[in-house]
C-alpha cells in the first residue's frame, strides 16, 4: 500500500524524499498485517513469496535513498517508475493473499489519488490504466486463502474491511488536508507577491517621477543661483539693496540644499555608469572607496569603517551604492554633523552584512515600524521616500534591509545581501 502524500509546490527531490518515507511506513504496515494474519488469526499464507516481496521493497527503498543523495535532478518519469513499482508490489502481495477477495484490495485508490495530484495527467492516466489491469487480473488469477470455517472467514473479511476503511480514510483525509493547506499557503504567498509587486511598482514610479523632476529643476535652479549671487554682490555696493542681504543669504542656503539633493541623484547616475564598466573588485576595497567618496558630502561627520581581512567580490555595486547612500545620509542628518557613524562589514558563508550605526537620538518605535514601507514625516524634514526606495532595491538584489533603534541610543541599519 505505497502512498505518496505530496503537493506540487514541492521540488522533485522533496517528492522523492516523501515517497521514500511513505514507502518505509507502508512496508512496515504490510509486514505487520502479514504477521498478524498468519500468527494472530491463523490464516495459512505463503510466507516465503510474501517475505521476498517485502525484502525487495526494502532493498528498492535503499536504492531510492542512495538516489536522493545524487545532485542529478529528479524527473517526473522517475516518480512514475517509483509509483509503478509500488503498485506492482501491492499487486504481488494481493496475488498471494486472496487477490480481489482480499479486503485490502482497495488500497489501490489512495495510491491513485495521490498520483493524480503529483503527476501530470498523462502519467496519472497511465498509472490508473495499469492499476485497473492489475485489479482485473486479480479477479481471476490469485492464490486463494484456505479458511475452512466460513463463519470465521466472514468475520476475518469484515474485520479486514473495517481496518481497510479506517486506514484508507485516514490516508486520504490526511492527504487532502495537507493538499488544501498547501493550496491556501500558496494562495497567500501569491497574494503577498502581488501586493509586493504593486508596492515596488509604485516605488519605481515614484523614483522615475523624482528623477524627471530633478532634471526639470536643474536649469531653473542654476538660473536662480546665478541671479541670487549677482544680487548678493550688488547688495555690497548698492545701499538700497543692503537691507535684503540676509534674505539673499537665506535664498543661497536654500539653493545649496536643493543642489545637494540634485547632486545626490547625479551621483546615483554616475555610479550606474561606472558600475556598468567596472572591473570586479573585492567588497572591502569597493566599500572603502565608496565611504571615502561619501566623506566629501559630509566632511564634518566622523565616520569609522571596520572591514574584515578579506571579502568576496563586490556584486550589485550600483544597487548597493544607492542603498548605502540613503543610509549614510540619514545617519549624517541624525548625528547633526557633530557625531560619528560606524560602518561595519562582515561576511558569513554566502552573505555579506553592512551595518550603518549612528549615535543620534534614535527613532521612535511607532515610526520605526513604518519606515521603509510607507511615506512618513520625520523630525529632520524627510518623508521616508529614500528608505522606501532602499527597501525595494534590497529586495531587487535578493537581499534584505532591517532597521533597529533604541530611543536615545542611536539607530542602525543592516543590509544583508548575497555575495
Amino acid at each position: 500500500m505505497p502512498i505518496l502524500a505530496l503537493s506540487r509546490p514541492l521540488s522533485q527531490h522533496q517528492l522523492l524524499l516523501r515517497l521514500f518515507w511513505m514507502r518505509c511506513m507502508t512496508t512496515l504496515a504490510q509486514a505487520l498485517l502479514v504477521a498478524g494474519a498468519y500468527y494472530g488469526m491463523g490464516v495459512n499464507l505463503p510466507l516465503t513469496p510474501l517475505c521476498i516481496v517485502l525484502a525487495l521493497m526494502v532493498a528498492f527503498n535503499g536504492l531510492t535513498w542512495l538516489r536522493m543523495r545524487l545532485a542529478q535532478p529528479v524527473r517526473e518519469s522517475e516518480l512514475l517508475v517509483q509509483l509503478f513499482i509500488d503498485i506492482s508490489a501491492l499487486s504481488v502481495l494481493l496475488y498471494f493473499s486472496g487477490g480481489a477477495t482480499n479486503p485490502f484490495v482497495s488500497f489501490y485508490l489512495p495510491a491513485l489519488a495521490v498520483a493524480a495530484a503529483v503527476l501530470s495527467p498523462r502519467y496519472a492516466f497511465t498509472l490508473a490504466l495499469y492499476s485497473f489491469a492489475c485489479y482485473s487480473g486479480l479477479t481471476y488469477l490469485y492464490e486463494p486463502l484456505h479458511i475452512h470455517d466460513h463463519d470465521q472467514a466472514m468475520a476475518y473479511h469484515l474485520a479486514g474491511m473495517w481496518v481497510n476503511f479506517l486506514m484508507s480514510a485516514a490516508l486520504i483525509t490526511w492527504f487532502v488536508t495537507r493538499m488544501s493547506a498547501t493550496v491556501r499557503a500558496r494562495d497567500a504567498q501569491l497574494a503577498q507577491a502581488r501586493e509586493q509587486q504593486l508596492q515596488d511598482e509604485r516605488i519605481v514610479a515614484l523614483g522615475t517621477q523624482a528623477a524627471s523632476a530633478a532634471h526639470e529643476m536643474s536649469t531653473p535652479l542654476a538660473t536662480v543661483a546665478v541671479i541670487a549671487g549677482e544680487l548678493r554682490i550688488e547688495a555690497g555696493r548698492n545701499q538700497a539693496l543692503t537691507m535684503y542681504r540676509d534674505d539673499l543669504a537665506i535664498v543661497e542656503e536654500q539653493i545649496a540644499v536643493c543642489k545637494t539633493a540634485l547632486d545626490r541623484m547625479g551621483m546615483d547616475v554616475q555610479m550606474r555608469h561606472a558600475d556598468a564598466d567596472a572591473v570586479p573588485v573585492k567588497l572591502t576595497d569597493w566599500l572603502r572607496h565608496f565611504v571615502d567618496v561619501w566623506r566629501l558630502r559630509h566632511p564634518a561627520v566622523s565616520i569609522r569603517l571596520s572591514l574584515p581581512q578579506d571579502a568576496a567580490p563586490a556584486r550589485h555595486q550600483q544597487l548597493t551604492g544607492q542603498i548605502l547612500l540613503t543610509l549614510l545620509d540619514n545617519a549624517a542628518q541624525a548625528v547633526a554633523e557633530s557625531g560619528k557613524i560606524d560602518v561595519t562589514l562582515s561576511v558569513q558563508r554566502d552573505e555579506a552584512m553592512i551595518r550603518v550605526a549612528d549615535d543620534g537620538p534614535g527613532i521612535a518605535p511607532e515610526l520605526l515600524r513604518r519606515l521603509g514601507y510607507e511615506p512618513v514625516r520625520s523630525s529632520t524634514g524627510g518623508k521616508g521616500i529614500g528608505l522606501m526606495l532602499a527597501f525595494a532595491t534590497a529586495r531587487q538584489m535578493e537581499g534584505r534591509l532591517t532597521l533597529s533603534s533604541d530611543t536615545g541610543c542611536g539607530a542602525s541599519a543592516t543590509l544583508t545581501m548575497p555575495v
